[in-house]
């Protein structure tokens, strides 16, 4: 099958210092590319790691090096000094805010102020967010430029077995204007990494109701993440089970095709096929 994994981030060969909340791992693209190619994955967005602040140097240069997946990327910026062209033509295609109380303070409040920098190149904004920003980010919508998409990273880091919080990602999602990105690790509480069977209710729910605004992301390769890593297969034998083919061909290829203009090719094989 092929498949577009819309959540990795790529590091340096060589231990770098950290100023951020952990020790970025010593792992790069190409480490990615050898584990994906074994699954299908012909596609990746990385994601500016939050190590990098909003330095995207690093990400330009893995955009730019051809490692043998088409890439797209997620920036984090300051609309105030980034160059967005540039940013553009090297295959950025969105800009990600932080806005998690474990990670400290939240950026929520720049988001129309990114809007309005962003907007003009077609890029849509991911939010590290969850369920108790959710009221404010629909407050927010209403003030962004017609057409903005915001991304839900990590689910909305909902409580898979919360009404009140997948009710409230619901009502965003009601709104046309949200996506949402089905990134199975840290949601909910899994009896091991590889476990995810306590989602599959939740994600079943989702894609049948949103299916043209739903994709997934492995979070590839688990920063801040205890071992044993969670791994690739389990995740796409979670989808294979709860979703059908047209299902699994959006989430997996035809959404994220659309949502970060990735070059029409390729097709995507029934879900049964093997990983």
């Amino acid at each position: 099958m092929t498949i577009c994994d819309c959540h990795i981030h790529s590091f340096a060969k060589t231990a770098l210092p950290s100023g951020g909340a952990y020790a970025p791992p010593t792992k790069d693209l190409a480490d990615y590319v050898e584990e994906a190619a074994h699954h299908g994955i012909s596609r990746a967005v990385i994601v500016q790691a939050s190590v990098d602040g909003t330095d995207s140097s690093r990400l330009v240069s893995v955009l730019r090096s051809g490692a043998g997946v088409a890439t797209r990327g997620v920036a984090t910026i300051d609309p105030d000094r980034a160059d967005v062209s540039a940013l553009h033509a090297a295959g950025v295609r969105a800009v990600r805010i932080q806005d998690r109380a474990r990670l400290g303070a939240s950026a929520l409040g720049s988001l129309p102020e990114l809007s309005r920098c962003v907007a003009p190149m077609g890029w849509h904004i991911e939010l590290n967010t969850e369920p108790t920003s959710f009221s404010l980010i629909a407050e927010h919508l209403t003030r962004l430029p017609e057409g903005q998409i915001l991304v839900l990273d990590h689910i909305g880091h909902v409580d898979p077995e919360s009404e009140r919080d997948t009710g409230s990602l619901r009502r965003l999602l009601d709104t046309g204007r949200v996506w949402v990105k089905l990134s199975l690790t840290r949601v909910g509480r899994g009896k091991g990494a590889d476990d995810h069977a306590h989602l599959a209710a939740c994600v079943g729910q989702l894609v049948g109701t949103y299916p043209d605004r739903c994709i997934w992301g492995s979070d590839w390769p688990h920063v801040m993440t205890a071992p044993p890593l969670p791994r690739i297969p389990p995740m796409l034998d979670l989808f294979s089970t709860v979703l059908d083919p047209d299902q699994f061909r959006a989430c997996m290829w035809t959404n994220p095709e659309r949502l970060y203009a990735f070059e029409k090719s390729g097709t995507v094989e029934s879900p049964s096929a093997s990983h």
